[in-house]
């Protein structure tokens, strides 16, 4: 798998919310920063076949309206579909006429949706095998894990890991993990990513969204001390099966 770190960073940081791209294919969260990162990797918005929504705080699901639309407007015809919480057709639904007093029934395309927490085993997209976990945060929220052909990635996104989180994320090539940072309700650390990391059997791990107020380099060495084969990302950067072994 390739995967690229389209956005690294918390809500309201100086880094681009995190989003990640797998494959050019499954999109993972769509934050206000997501599109403009995808045109900075010349993306061609109708590769992407499906958008993950981990929950709906803004950081991570209101750039999904310009994402639809940009894609109407570039004569999208291909399906899409859409994993996220409960309620996720009418939050889209809400998301559109809020921010273009568009529908679905606007678009060019078939929007498929599904809840993830009808999905408790688990589904397949084409060749991937995808698993949830809920984490726990102030809102629901999930975790997903993806698998083709003997690689495995997962994406906590928001919220401290939880014991089914551990078993999606076991033996996972690469954990990208939230590690906004201690003391904060509803939300991970680099130490809890870690032992996240360690527990899980994980090879490498990379911790994103961390708080404005911390010093990343600080956070990667808690991290370090538990789970050596840990790094900080940045906007933009791509990670090959190369890099991660």
């Amino acid at each position: 798998m390739i995967l690229t770190f389209l956005g690294v960073g918390e809500a309201f940081g100086q880094f681009a919310n995190t989003s990640i791209l797998v494959d050019g294919k499954l999109l993972l969260d769509c934050g206000p920063h997501t599109l403009l990162q995808l045109r900075k990797q010349q993306q061609d918005l109708k590769e992407i076949e499906l958008v993950f929504l981990s929950h709906f705080h803004g950081d991570h699901t209101l750039g999904l309206p310009a994402l639809l639309l940009a894609s109407r407007e570039e004569n999208r015809e291909e399906e899409l579909k859409i994993f996220g919480p409960s309620g996720l057709r009418e939050k889209i639904e809400d998301l559109l006429e809020i921010s273009y007093r568009k529908s679905i029934e606007d678009l060019s395309f078939e929007l498929d949706t599904f809840e993830v927490p009808d999905l408790k085993e688990g589904t397949t997209h084409k060749d991937y095998k995808l698993e949830f976990a809920q984490t726990t945060h102030s809102i629901e929220c999930c975790s997903i894990a993806i698998s083709k052909n003997g690689e495995k990635m997962t994406y906590t996104s928001d919220g401290a890991p939880t014991e089914d989180t551990v078993s999606i994320a076991s033996d996972s090539n690469i954990l990208i993990a939230e590690a906004y940072g201690e003391g904060f309700s509803g939300h991970s650390s680099a130490v809890k990513a870690a032992e996240l990391a360690f527990r899980s059997h994980s090879k490498s791990l990379a911790l994103v969204h961390i708080s404005r107020t911390k010093n990343g380099a600080e956070e990667l060495e808690k991290a370090k001390r538990i789970f050596k084969n840990s790094f900080l990302p940045t906007d933009s950067l791509t990670v090959s099966k190369t890099f991660l072994f």
